[in-house]
């Protein structure tokens, strides 16, 4: 039992010197946060009557005098539940550098899925058929912070290779 501590100790240890780790560690943190609370990225309001739709990352909700109404969203969960789960992979594969750049590759892929998913729930859909006000809300901005941490994340994987050849060709 206390080898395995000791293992997972310096396996841990091993893991956060690397920056790339912590940077996809952020994704991790961003996506389950982003999935699982009502963070709005769009909103439209009615201008005849008090109708309001709020899209979230989770749910898009329609809310009138008499009701409200809520759809989750499963296609842009299913997106970071998918980004969640190909980060936590790419951190745990740091022994294998060609790996985590393939997936922080089809990381960007999924990234970009998403922006093309926030696009469809928000300008693509004509929720009061001309009728209208809409306006992004802070939430939008997510996707773009998403881009970053994995630019910065293959930039440090890119950086280990490099270190990697170059001790390699000192031999």
């Amino acid at each position: 039992m206390k080898t395995l501590k000791l293992t997972l100790c310096l396996l841990l240890k091993h893991m956060l010197q690397r920056t790339q780790t912590l940077f996809l560690l952020a994704i991790v943190v961003i996506c389950s946060v982003l999935s699982l609370t009502n963070i709005p990225f769009f909103e439209v309001n009615n201008s005849n009557n008090s109708e309001k739709v709020f899209v979230y990352y989770n749910v898009t909700q329609m809310t009138s005098e008499e009701s409200t109404i809520t759809e989750n969203n499963t296609l842009i969960v299913g997106c970071l539940v998918a980004i969640i789960i190909l980060s936590l992979v790419n951190t745990f594969s740091f022994k294998n550098r060609k790996l985590q750049m393939l997936l922080t590759a089809f990381n960007y892929l999924l990234i970009f899925i998403l922006i093309a998913l926030i696009y469809n729930f928000s300008l693509h859909m004509d929720y009061f058929e001309d009728y209208g006000n809409s306006n992004f809300k802070f939430g939008v901005i997510f996707p773009i912070i998403l881009i970053l941490l994995n630019l910065l994340a293959f930039r440090g994987i890119k950086k280990d290779e490099q270190l990697i050849r170059s001790m390699d060709r000192l031999r």
